[in-house]
């Protein structure tokens, strides 16, 4: 249809023409047609559908057709569609409140929405979803709706009014609403029925009665016959309908009215039912075609009051089994026939014939024929088809051409054919969508039906299920039939009877051709073997002569018996192996003699069962005559493979052949045994191969079962890492499944090893083809290593392996592969880290130990060496003055007489002063006594700490060991002095006789020896009645023991040389010297008990030694660890009363002759300050006068130190110091930190300055800048040339005593250290050795 002008120009019949939803569009004009404008392909393809809409369109009445043409919905109604917003048939169609109607509508099971284009056409639109039943049924029924939504009688005057229809059922199928709609809105009135308010009762209950039968029925009522029938019926009638209902009887069925008719008339006479089986009828369809149906059907009467009113006509459609009936009939005589085929040639003969003959021809109208045929050479080349035979196609007709390629490029109906050949089933070809072109069908003379064809099949036609098809045939369709299931199901039946027809007639043709060609062969096969007889015969004279020859030459015996068991032929072999001797023919017991005695019932069991099987196998042994040199059979081939396993295949024998025979017999005509074939064959070594072979593969098994049960994940590998074999152990580690490694390829390093560490292990590879020898390596699995710990918990840490990769070479030396194995060390490195861990923490643990020692070792060792030197000024003060008081009381007084009161008094006071003064001296000394005590104890902390943290070092140098003691001698003189000690010390004759000048020592630890055993000495002898103490000192060669000493040495605990990182190693014998000190007392002695317990930590002899005499009990503790890091030892010897003997010995080294001469310069430097005596032996005792304090008033001479610089923060130690230094001639600059320090350095001549500097004392701890930092300045500048002169002397003062400490510096540049608290005297000493030192190296 076109619609009207400049609908196309918008554009919406594209749109609508592409949707699937069904859609119409009608004028909104009145004078407009009838029909709807337009109607889009969806909704045709709906028949039914598209009937109503036409039908509503031309009544133009009803509550669907008033909703179509309603004005427009309100503004408030153009939302979206709600519940209140969606008509239907059942109300919702009548106009809204507001005088507007609804945008959505329900009709005919569709959801239908409407929207006008400039007030000209309204487009409708259906979705495409159809509502189910429940929500087309509402609170009223259908017929209460339809009446309140109908128009009134004023616009429709031929409408039915409500009261008409009420007699209709309310409650139908969704399915039936349209046509109870449309029987609701038809003019019953222009029928001869009239209005149905006028029908009688019975016709309007009857007809109710046939609207809700599900059957066809038509039911004809009064004179006229007028017809009425259901909505079953309404599809019989085709396009009759709806014009059909009220017409009498003779327009409904012009053709069969009289038989109608006839009949009626039996029915009325009878008062019973008229029935017609067999009724072949055409419907009229919309499109003017007609549908052939087979219906049955029965005349009923209907009476009213003993009168005929009219007539029920039910109808039952039979056009389904009639049309099996007719197609079963043709399929089962065209196999009859089929299969009397010989060949496919006669088959398709015979298929043509049969169809052209079957009648009535209706479901076959049309029949073309084609053989395919494939050229078996070429497979690649185009299938060619052959006309066969057609039935309705006129010669030269274009559907149907001689000859035909399946390839798609001829005319006609190539294409369908080749894709039909690609199907498995028939394919249809229809007019309706081209595939059938109509310019195929002109022309045709189709037979059946006068209708042209409008579809067809193509058949393909396959003897058996492979994809080769031999034949096409196209089959037009019955015109007035539809392609429906039925009709699908008879082509397919006539396909699977061509098919199984064709291959019946493939066999047959196959069988014949293979009888033909069997007598051929067999022909062919009788001459062959008669060429092939006389060539064998021929042959076989060869072959026995062959056979002498080899069976001669071959090392198998080979022989022949009879059925006696009498040897007729032998071979050489068979006597050599046998050792039988050669006669003929040989009786069995002269074979059965060379059989070894044991083997000789085997050998009878064999012939036994050669009897009942024919063929036996036997192994048994033989002696080897005597003086038989013949050699042992070799295995084949394998000789060189047994060298190389080390198998000795020339070993004795023990004079014994090992022989494996064969037996096979021969029956003669009679079934008995004829002849016999036996073959022999020396399988001595063979036996010794197999049993080594045995014993290695049971030692490979054990290697095997080894591997399996082993901790370690062991494995095979490729060059480029893929697995070859591993035990379970490997896969558990990497985390792998076992697996067929013949099928999967795995390179378990690739994945199983982190990232990490690859490169390692690339480079490990690397290194193991370079150098072809194992490598190892430490690598990390991704697998996690788990662990259970003592208290339970659970230890998880990455795994660690070492792996080792060993190569394994080939015959040439070249590596094919590599085996090695994984050794799980997690818990190794487990623990490794745990001991890192424990060792950070216990690093962090000393330093903040040192860290505190230090910060306590600073704090008293500053404000002691204030005390010291501020207590040795006193006394030097002190004795100055007494001096003076003493000259001034020697001089006599000119004024006063001798004798005179005047002279006595000033006597007094002299008296007097110089006894004041002594006793301010003796209360210096007393100061100097306690600061000298606080010190050692401050040691012995420091020292104890150290060996608490096995960081005691032994420093060896080179030095005078009579000068050492005789310092330690020194320290306590004037405390002996003070508390009536005679103090004395010996130096041996044994010391002097070994000739000892300077030996290899540490002066620092032996004098902390020498003063804890002194100290103890002084502290019990100083309240007893005899008050002597005496150090004795000696040397020798050897090591000193109890039975060459005076008292009984404490036993080494342990080898303290291995345990102390510090220790001094052991010195050769030859340059070892072993010194020893004897430390004697007088004071209150030891009992067995109290000696039992010294020596160790925090003890003393007994509990109240601390309250009376005080001490901490670590000196005699430290003495012995420092005697024993020596090499040395320590004991006591003590009674009761008698005082105690404490005896030691350390292990000395005799220095080189260029250490010597560096000590001996140095002791010459410091001579005025120290003097020793040299190579004899002395005695000093404390009672002989002793100067604590030397107290120059200048600089001493011969030594260049004209200037010091002092850095030092401490405003106290830098006052006494530089006083002091003044004191004694030097002169003295000052500075607070280091920052001044090197602003001072400025000022000196070595920077061009004035002041003479000949050295720089450094305290280390300064605010600013410390004292390693300004030296580490320092010396940058005199690298740079910044200063003049030979290097600075710098002397590092500190109150840090730590080793540790004293090295860093000396790293920093420092030449010496100091360690605080000091006496001037040692300071002194100190400036100039070390001053001596740089010069000489200058």
């Amino acid at each position: 249809m076109s619609g009207p002008m400049g609908l196309s120009d918008l554009g919406i019949s594209h749109l609508l023409d592409s949707d699937p939803r069904p859609t119409f569009i009608i004028a909104s004009l009145p004078d407009e047609s009838l029909e709807p404008t337009y109607v889009n392909p969806a909704l045709l393809e709906d028949s039914d559908l598209y009937q109503s809409i036409v039908y509503i369109s031309s009544v133009r009445q009803g509550p669907f057709w008033d909703w179509i043409t309603s004005p427009r919905p309100s503004a408030s109604r153009t939302g979206a569609v709600s519940g209140a917003d969606v008509g239907s048939d059942a109300g919702a169609g009548a106009a809204d409140g507001d005088g507007g109607a609804s945008r959505s509508y329900q009709f005919a099971n569709v959801y239908w929405t409407r929207y006008s284009v400039r007030n000209e056409w309204v487009v409708v639109r259906g979705n495409d979803q159809r509502l189910d039943d429940q929500a087309l049924r509402g609170p009223t029924s259908y017929q209460q709706d339809y009446a309140r939504s109908s128009l009134p009688a004023s616009t429709s005057p031929t409408a039915s009014s409500n009261e008409d229809h009420d007699w209709i059922p309310r409650d139908f199928m969704s399915e039936q609403q349209s046509f109870i709609h449309f029987i609701r809105t038809f003019d019953w009135a222009r029928t001869s029925l009239g209005p149905p308010s006028r029908w009688p009762a019975l016709l309007q209950q009857t007809f109710s009665q046939v609207l809700v039968d599900s059957r066809p029925i038509i039911i004809y009522w009064g004179d006229e016959l007028g017809t009425l029938y259901n909505e079953a019926f309404s599809k019989l009638c085709g396009s009759k309908h709806p014009a059909l209902l009220g017409k009498p009887l003779e327009y409904a069925w012009p053709e069969f009215c009289d038989r109608i008719k006839l009949a009626m008339s039996t029915t009325s006479s009878q008062n019973r039912a008229a029935n017609e089986d067999k009724w072949r009828f055409f419907v009229e369809k919309a499109d003017g075609s007609s549908e052939e149906n087979y219906l049955k059907w029965s005349i009923i009467p209907i009476i009213d009051k003993n009168k005929r009113v009219g007539f029920i006509q039910p109808i039952q459609d039979t056009t389904s089994i009639r049309l099996w009936e007719r197609r079963t009939k043709m399929l089962i005589d065209l196999g009859d026939v089929l299969v009397t085929a010989r060949d496919v040639k006669s088959f398709w003969v015979k298929l043509i014939q049969e169809l052209e003959a079957y009648q009535p021809a209706y479901d076959i109208p049309l029949a073309v024929l084609y053989s395919v045929e494939e050229d078996s050479h070429n497979p690649s080349v185009a299938k060619e088809c052959q006309l066969q035979g057609c039935l309705g196609v006129p010669d030269g007709h274009p559907i149907a051409p001689p000859k035909l390629q399946l390839d798609g490029s001829g005319a006609g109906l190539s294409a369908s054919f080749s894709k039909a050949v690609q199907s498995q089933i028939p394919l249809l070809l229809q007019m309706s969508n081209g595939s059938l072109p109509q310019s195929l069908l002109d022309g045709l003379q189709c037979r059946g039906f006068p209708d042209p064809c409008r579809e067809a099949v193509i058949c393909p036609i396959r003897p058996t299920k492979e994809d080769r098809v031999l034949g096409l045939l196209l089959l037009g369709l019955n015109p007035r039939r539809p392609y429906d299931n039925d009709y699908r199901q008879y082509i397919s039946l006539l396909g699977q009877k061509l098919t199984t027809t064709l291959a019946s007639t493939v066999l047959l043709e196959e069988e014949a051709r293979r009888r033909r060609n069997i007598a051929q062969q067999a022909a062919y096969d009788h001459a062959a073997l008669k060429e092939k007889l006389t060539m064998q015969t021929k042959e076989a004279a060869e072959s026995v002569q062959k056979f002498q020859q080899i069976a001669e030459f071959i090392p198998v015996g080979m022989c022949f018996g009879n059925h006696l068991g009498n040897i007729q032929f032998a071979n050489d072999a068979w006597h050599r192996i046998s050792g039988a001797p050669q006669v003929n023919p040989l009786s069995p017991e002269g074979f059965l003699s060379c059989v070894i005695e044991e083997d000789k019932a085997n050998v009878q069991r064999a012939y036994e069962e050669l009897q009942k099987k024919l063929t036996t196998t036997i192994e048994f042994r033989v002696r080897r005559p005597a003086g038989d040199s013949y050699p042992l059979q070799h295995p084949i081939g394998s000789s060189p493979s047994f060298e190389k396993a080390g198998l000795d295949l020339d070993a004795d024998d023990e004079g014994v052949r090992h022989v494996l025979g064969s037996l096979k017999a021969e029956l003669g005509p009679d079934g008995q045994i004829n002849q016999v074939l036996a073959c022999l064959t020396d399988v001595t070594l063979h036996k010794k191969a197999a049993e080594e072979a045995i014993r290695k593969a049971q030692q490979a098994e054990n290697l095997k079962r080894m591997a399996e049960l082993a901790t370690v994940g062991m494995y095979d590998m490729t060059l480029d890492g893929r697995l070859l074999g591993a035990n379970n152990v490997f896969f558990e580690m990497c985390g792998l499944d076992r697996m067929d490694l013949s099928e999967v390829s795995i390179k378990p390093f690739e994945t199983c090893v982190v990232d990490e560490d690859l490169a390692a292990l690339e480079k490990t590879f690397a290194k193991l083809v370079k150098e072809g020898k194992s490598q190892t390596a430490e690598i990390r699995l991704r697998t996690q290593w788990t662990e259970t710990d003592t208290t339970g918990g659970q230890i998880t840490s990455p795994r660690w392996v070492l792996a080792t990769f060993m190569p394994v070479t080939n015959s040439e030396g070249v590596i094919q592969t590599f085996t090695g194995c994984l050794s799980d060390v997690s818990l190794q490195k487990w623990q490794f880290e745990k001991e890192r861990e424990r060792k950070d923490e216990a690093i962090e643990s000393k330093r903040q130990q040192e860290n505190f020692i230090d910060m306590t070792s600073h704090e008293m060792r500053n404000p002691l060496s204030a005390i010291i030197q501020c207590a040795d000024a006193v006394i030097g003060c002190l004795t100055k003055a007494q001096e003076l008081v003493g000259a001034q009381c020697a001089k006599p007084d000119d004024e006063s007489a001798p004798g005179s009161s005047t002279t006595d008094s000033s006597a007094r006071r002299c008296l007097g002063a110089v006894q004041l003064l002594k006793d301010s001296i003796d209360n210096a000394e007393t100061i100097i006594a306690c600061s000298q005590h606080q010190k050692r104890i401050v040691d012995d902390i420091l020292t104890m700490s150290k060996l608490d943290s096995k960081l005691l070092s032994i420093t060896p140098i080179t030095v005078n060991p009579v000068n050492i003691a005789q310092e330690a001698y020194k320290m306590f003189e004037v405390e002996a002095r003070r508390v009536d000690i005679e103090l004395e010390m010996r130096v041996d004759r044994s010391y002097t006789d070994l000739s000892i000048e300077f030996l290899d020592l540490d002066p620092s630890r032996l004098k902390q020896v020498l003063i804890n055993l002194l100290t103890n000495a002084l502290k019990f002898t100083k309240n007893g009645p005899k008050r002597n103490v005496s150090i004795t000192m000696s040397a020798s060669r050897s090591r000193p023991d109890d039975a060459s000493s005076s008292v009984q040495f404490i036993p080494r605990a342990v080898d303290m040389a291995g345990q102390m990182d510090g220790a001094a190693p052991p010195a050769s014998e030859r340059n070892s010297v072993y010194l020893m000190f004897e430390v004697k007392d007088t004071g209150q002695g030891l009992t067995k008990e109290e000696k039992s317990s010294l020596f160790q930590r925090f003890v003393q002899a007994n509990s109240k030694t601390h309250v009376k005499y005080g001490g901490s009990g670590l000196g005699l503790f430290i003495s012995r660890r420092l005697t024993e890091m020596q090499n040395g030892a320590i004991g006591v010897a003590s009674s009761p009363g008698e005082g105690s003997n404490f005896a030691f010995y350390i292990e000395a080294r005799i220095p080189s002759e260029e250490a010597c001469q560096d000590a001996r310069a140095a002791a010459e430097a410091v001579g005025n300050i120290l003097q020793a005596p040299r190579g004899a032996f002395g005695k000093w005792s404390s009672k002989e006068p002793f100067k604590t304090m030397a107290k120059p008033t200048k600089k001493l001479p011969g030594l260049d130190i004209e200037g010091v610089l002092l850095v030092e923060d401490n405003l106290i130690n830098q006052q006494i110091t530089r006083r002091d230094l003044v004191t004694r001639g030097y002169a003295v600059e000052v500075a607070n930190h280091g920052v001044e320090a090197l602003e001072k350095l400025e000022k000196t001549d070595r920077a061009g300055g004035e002041f003479p500097l000949g050295l720089i004392l450094m305290d280390i701890e300064m605010p600013v800048q410390d004292g390693l930092t300004c030296t580490r300045k320092i010396r940058e500048l005199e690298k740079a040339g910044h200063f003049k002169g030979p290097r600075i002397p710098i002397i590092a003062v500190s109150a840090n005593a730590r080793m540790e400490q004293i090295t860093e510096a000396n790293d920093a540049g420092c030449d010496d250290v100091l360690v605080k608290p000091f006496r001037i005297p040692e300071l002194i000493e100190k400036m100039i050795t070390v001053t001596k030192r740089i010069e000489r190296i200058s």
